[in-house]
Protein backbone atom coordinates (compact mmCIF):
# COMPACT_ATOMS: atom_id res chain seq x y z
CA UNK A 1 0.00 0.00 0.00
CA UNK A 2 1.59 3.40 -0.82
CA UNK A 3 -1.36 5.24 -1.19
CA UNK A 4 -1.97 8.06 1.16
CA UNK A 5 -5.82 8.45 2.91
CA UNK A 6 -7.86 11.17 1.98
CA UNK A 7 -10.34 12.88 3.47
CA UNK A 8 -13.78 11.98 1.28
CA UNK A 9 -16.41 13.51 3.04
CA UNK A 10 -17.68 16.11 5.92
CA UNK A 11 -20.81 15.05 7.89
CA UNK A 12 -22.69 15.44 10.75
CA UNK A 13 -24.93 13.46 13.15
CA UNK A 14 -26.77 16.26 14.74
CA UNK A 15 -30.78 17.33 13.73
CA UNK A 16 -30.84 19.85 10.64
CA UNK A 17 -32.60 22.52 12.76
CA UNK A 18 -31.24 26.58 13.68
CA UNK A 19 -28.51 26.47 17.05
CA UNK A 20 -27.92 28.92 19.31
CA UNK A 21 -24.46 29.97 21.48
CA UNK A 22 -23.66 26.89 23.37
CA UNK A 23 -25.36 24.89 21.74
CA UNK A 24 -22.80 21.49 20.55
CA UNK A 25 -22.57 19.92 16.80
CA UNK A 26 -21.25 16.96 15.86
CA UNK A 27 -18.76 17.29 12.84
CA UNK A 28 -17.22 14.07 11.07
CA UNK A 29 -14.67 13.56 8.81
CA UNK A 30 -14.71 10.35 6.37
CA UNK A 31 -11.14 8.88 5.17
CA UNK A 32 -10.73 6.73 1.84
CA UNK A 33 -9.01 3.92 4.04
CA UNK A 34 -8.65 3.06 7.39
CA UNK A 35 -6.39 5.70 9.75
CA UNK A 36 -4.59 4.46 12.88
CA UNK A 37 -6.48 5.77 16.16
CA UNK A 38 -5.64 9.39 17.82
CA UNK A 39 -4.73 10.54 14.20
CA UNK A 40 -6.37 13.88 14.22
CA UNK A 41 -7.05 17.20 11.70
CA UNK A 42 -8.13 20.61 12.81
CA UNK A 43 -11.26 21.73 10.60
CA UNK A 44 -12.55 25.70 9.94
CA UNK A 45 -16.01 26.05 9.57
CA UNK A 46 -17.78 28.84 7.59
CA UNK A 47 -18.44 30.92 10.98
CA UNK A 48 -14.49 31.10 11.56
CA UNK A 49 -14.31 28.60 13.94
CA UNK A 50 -12.06 25.67 14.16
CA UNK A 51 -12.46 21.85 15.21
CA UNK A 52 -9.81 19.52 16.19
CA UNK A 53 -11.58 16.00 14.73
CA UNK A 54 -10.00 12.91 16.52
CA UNK A 55 -9.84 9.27 15.06
CA UNK A 56 -11.05 7.33 18.28
CA UNK A 57 -9.59 4.24 17.36
CA UNK A 58 -8.44 2.61 13.70
CA UNK A 59 -10.85 3.34 11.19
CA UNK A 60 -12.50 5.63 8.43
CA UNK A 61 -14.20 8.20 10.99
CA UNK A 62 -12.63 11.28 12.93
CA UNK A 63 -15.33 13.27 14.84
CA UNK A 64 -15.25 16.68 16.90
CA UNK A 65 -17.40 18.76 18.76
CA UNK A 66 -18.31 22.15 17.51
CA UNK A 67 -19.51 24.28 20.68
CA UNK A 68 -21.60 27.73 18.99
CA UNK A 69 -19.92 30.66 20.13
CA UNK A 70 -21.53 34.50 20.69
CA UNK A 71 -21.36 36.11 17.15
CA UNK A 72 -21.36 32.98 15.10
CA UNK A 73 -23.75 33.16 12.24
CA UNK A 74 -24.13 30.70 9.35
CA UNK A 75 -27.07 30.43 7.35
CA UNK A 76 -25.68 26.58 6.20
CA UNK A 77 -22.56 24.97 8.53
CA UNK A 78 -19.81 23.99 6.12
CA UNK A 79 -16.61 23.19 6.03
CA UNK A 80 -14.28 25.63 4.71
CA UNK A 81 -10.63 24.39 5.20
CA UNK A 82 -8.73 21.70 7.24
CA UNK A 83 -5.18 21.44 8.42
CA UNK A 84 -3.71 17.60 8.81
CA UNK A 85 -2.33 16.94 12.52
CA UNK A 86 -1.50 13.24 12.11
CA UNK A 87 -2.99 11.44 9.84
CA UNK A 88 -1.68 7.96 8.15
CA UNK A 89 -2.66 4.51 7.49
CA UNK A 90 -1.43 1.41 8.50
CA UNK A 91 1.26 1.19 5.88
CA UNK A 92 2.12 4.50 7.48
CA UNK A 93 1.34 6.31 4.42
CA UNK A 94 0.65 9.94 5.43
CA UNK A 95 -2.17 11.88 4.49
CA UNK A 96 -0.92 15.21 2.28
CA UNK A 97 -4.01 16.34 0.53
CA UNK A 98 -6.38 19.04 2.23
CA UNK A 99 -8.66 19.28 -0.88
CA UNK A 100 -11.65 19.83 0.63
CA UNK A 101 -15.35 17.27 -0.45
CA UNK A 102 -18.08 19.77 -1.98
CA UNK A 103 -21.43 19.47 -2.89
CA UNK A 104 -23.44 16.29 -1.14
CA UNK A 105 -19.87 15.18 0.39
CA UNK A 106 -19.60 18.39 2.98
CA UNK A 107 -21.72 19.29 5.60
CA UNK A 108 -23.27 21.78 3.99
CA UNK A 109 -24.59 19.69 1.06
CA UNK A 110 -25.27 17.22 3.74
CA UNK A 111 -27.18 18.84 6.79
CA UNK A 112 -29.45 21.73 6.98
CA UNK A 113 -27.47 23.12 10.51
CA UNK A 114 -28.34 27.05 10.74
CA UNK A 115 -26.50 29.30 13.43
CA UNK A 116 -28.15 31.89 14.56
CA UNK A 117 -27.20 33.83 17.59
CA UNK A 118 -28.75 37.27 16.87
CA UNK A 119 -31.75 37.88 18.87
CA UNK A 120 -34.87 39.43 16.96
CA UNK A 121 -36.09 43.07 17.32
CA UNK A 122 -39.14 45.01 16.05
CA UNK A 123 -38.40 46.39 12.81
CA UNK A 124 -41.87 48.27 12.69
CA UNK A 125 -45.40 49.02 14.38
CA UNK A 126 -48.02 49.22 11.61
CA UNK A 127 -52.26 48.81 11.35
CA UNK A 128 -54.75 47.27 8.78
CA UNK A 129 -57.09 49.35 9.58
CA UNK A 130 -58.24 52.55 7.06
CA UNK A 131 -56.92 56.15 8.09
CA UNK A 132 -59.90 58.06 9.69
CA UNK A 133 -61.47 59.29 13.02
CA UNK A 134 -62.40 56.68 15.32
CA UNK A 135 -64.80 56.81 18.12
CA UNK A 136 -65.22 54.79 21.70
CA UNK A 137 -65.87 51.36 20.95
CA UNK A 138 -64.26 51.22 17.58
CA UNK A 139 -61.65 48.99 17.02
CA UNK A 140 -58.04 49.18 15.58
CA UNK A 141 -55.52 46.39 13.97
CA UNK A 142 -51.69 46.85 15.83
CA UNK A 143 -48.90 45.13 13.90
CA UNK A 144 -45.38 44.73 14.46
CA UNK A 145 -42.87 43.60 12.37
CA UNK A 146 -39.87 41.58 13.34
CA UNK A 147 -36.49 41.61 11.90
CA UNK A 148 -36.74 37.52 11.64
CA UNK A 149 -38.97 34.64 12.19
CA UNK A 150 -39.88 34.43 15.76
CA UNK A 151 -42.18 31.17 16.97
CA UNK A 152 -46.09 30.90 17.59
CA UNK A 153 -47.66 32.31 20.58
CA UNK A 154 -44.96 34.68 21.46
CA UNK A 155 -46.27 37.97 22.59
CA UNK A 156 -45.59 41.41 23.56
CA UNK A 157 -47.21 44.06 25.13
CA UNK A 158 -47.43 47.82 23.74
CA UNK A 159 -48.27 50.84 25.11
CA UNK A 160 -50.36 53.64 22.71
CA UNK A 161 -50.20 57.56 23.11
CA UNK A 162 -53.77 57.09 24.39
CA UNK A 163 -52.05 55.39 27.31
CA UNK A 164 -54.00 52.25 26.38
CA UNK A 165 -52.20 48.43 26.31
CA UNK A 166 -52.51 46.00 23.58
CA UNK A 167 -51.12 42.50 23.61
CA UNK A 168 -49.71 41.70 20.27
CA UNK A 169 -49.71 37.88 19.41
CA UNK A 170 -47.85 35.72 16.63
CA UNK A 171 -50.84 33.70 15.31
CA UNK A 172 -48.02 31.29 13.73
CA UNK A 173 -44.16 31.25 13.19
CA UNK A 174 -43.22 33.96 11.22
CA UNK A 175 -42.53 37.69 11.73
CA UNK A 176 -46.02 39.21 12.47
CA UNK A 177 -47.31 39.75 15.76
CA UNK A 178 -51.22 41.63 15.68
CA UNK A 179 -53.84 42.26 18.42
CA UNK A 180 -56.30 44.66 18.17
CA UNK A 181 -56.90 47.98 20.13
CA UNK A 182 -60.68 48.99 21.44
CA UNK A 183 -60.99 53.01 21.67
CA UNK A 184 -62.14 53.48 25.23
CA UNK A 185 -64.32 56.10 25.96
CA UNK A 186 -61.86 59.77 26.80
CA UNK A 187 -59.02 58.15 24.69
CA UNK A 188 -57.61 60.61 22.44
CA UNK A 189 -54.58 61.25 19.59
CA UNK A 190 -54.45 63.25 16.94
CA UNK A 191 -52.39 60.01 15.00
CA UNK A 192 -52.05 57.03 17.21
CA UNK A 193 -48.48 55.62 17.40
CA UNK A 194 -46.91 53.42 20.06
CA UNK A 195 -45.00 54.97 22.52
CA UNK A 196 -43.35 51.74 24.42
CA UNK A 197 -43.70 47.89 24.43
CA UNK A 198 -42.54 45.47 26.94
CA UNK A 199 -41.55 41.57 25.92
CA UNK A 200 -43.34 38.80 27.39
CA UNK A 201 -41.77 35.58 25.37
CA UNK A 202 -39.91 36.27 21.96
CA UNK A 203 -37.45 33.84 20.64
CA UNK A 204 -36.60 32.95 17.20
CA UNK A 205 -35.94 29.41 16.01
CA UNK A 206 -32.73 28.72 17.49
CA UNK A 207 -33.91 30.27 21.22
CA UNK A 208 -32.64 33.67 20.93
CA UNK A 209 -34.37 35.92 23.24
CA UNK A 210 -35.66 39.22 22.35
CA UNK A 211 -34.14 41.70 24.65
CA UNK A 212 -34.52 45.14 22.69
CA UNK A 213 -37.52 47.52 23.31
CA UNK A 214 -36.15 50.11 21.56
CA UNK A 215 -39.31 51.68 19.29
CA UNK A 216 -39.35 51.93 15.29
CA UNK A 217 -39.40 55.88 14.76
CA UNK A 218 -40.94 57.53 11.87
CA UNK A 219 -42.22 55.73 9.03
CA UNK A 220 -41.77 52.68 11.07
CA UNK A 221 -43.90 53.43 13.45
CA UNK A 222 -48.12 53.39 13.65
CA UNK A 223 -47.67 57.31 13.36
CA UNK A 224 -45.48 57.38 10.20
CA UNK A 225 -47.28 54.96 8.37
CA UNK A 226 -50.67 55.45 9.24
CA UNK A 227 -53.03 58.67 9.93
CA UNK A 228 -55.26 57.38 12.89
CA UNK A 229 -57.07 60.12 14.77
CA UNK A 230 -58.72 58.91 18.60
CA UNK A 231 -61.45 61.40 19.42
CA UNK A 232 -64.23 60.08 21.93
CA UNK A 233 -65.27 63.85 22.61
CA UNK A 234 -68.34 65.10 21.12
CA UNK A 235 -68.33 68.73 19.95
CA UNK A 236 -69.81 71.42 22.12
CA UNK A 237 -70.99 74.81 21.43
CA UNK A 238 -68.27 77.41 22.31
CA UNK A 239 -70.20 80.72 21.22
CA UNK A 240 -73.08 82.34 19.24
CA UNK A 241 -73.37 85.91 17.67
CA UNK A 242 -76.78 87.55 16.78
CA UNK A 243 -76.41 89.73 13.33
CA UNK A 244 -77.40 93.11 14.29
CA UNK A 245 -81.12 92.67 12.75
CA UNK A 246 -81.71 89.20 14.22
CA UNK A 247 -81.57 88.20 10.80
CA UNK A 248 -79.57 84.97 11.31
CA UNK A 249 -77.30 83.34 14.25
CA UNK A 250 -73.64 82.40 14.17
CA UNK A 251 -72.76 79.35 16.41
CA UNK A 252 -69.46 78.28 16.73
CA UNK A 253 -67.80 74.36 18.01
CA UNK A 254 -65.18 73.14 20.08
CA UNK A 255 -64.32 71.59 16.69
CA UNK A 256 -65.47 70.45 13.19
CA UNK A 257 -68.91 69.24 12.72
CA UNK A 258 -70.63 67.73 9.61
CA UNK A 259 -74.41 66.67 8.74
CA UNK A 260 -72.63 62.89 8.33
CA UNK A 261 -71.05 60.60 10.43
CA UNK A 262 -68.34 59.83 8.68
CA UNK A 263 -67.09 63.68 8.52
CA UNK A 264 -68.08 65.13 5.64
CA UNK A 265 -71.35 67.53 4.33
CA UNK A 266 -71.60 71.16 6.28
CA UNK A 267 -74.41 71.73 8.37
CA UNK A 268 -77.87 73.35 7.16
CA UNK A 269 -79.13 76.45 8.14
Amino acid sequence: DKTAPTITSFSSTTTNGSYNAGDTINITATTSESIQSGNTITVTLDTGDTVVLTAASAGTTLTGTYTVGAGDTSSDLTVSSFAIGTVADAAGNAMTSTAVPSGSNNLGGSSAIVIDTTAPTITSFSSTTTNGSYNAGDTINITATTSESIQSGNTITVTLDTGDTVVLTAASAGTTLTGTYTVGAGDTSSDLTVSSFAIGTVADAAGNAMTSTAVPSGSNNLGGSSAIVIDTTAPAITGTTVTSNNASIAVTFSEAVYNTSGGSGALEA
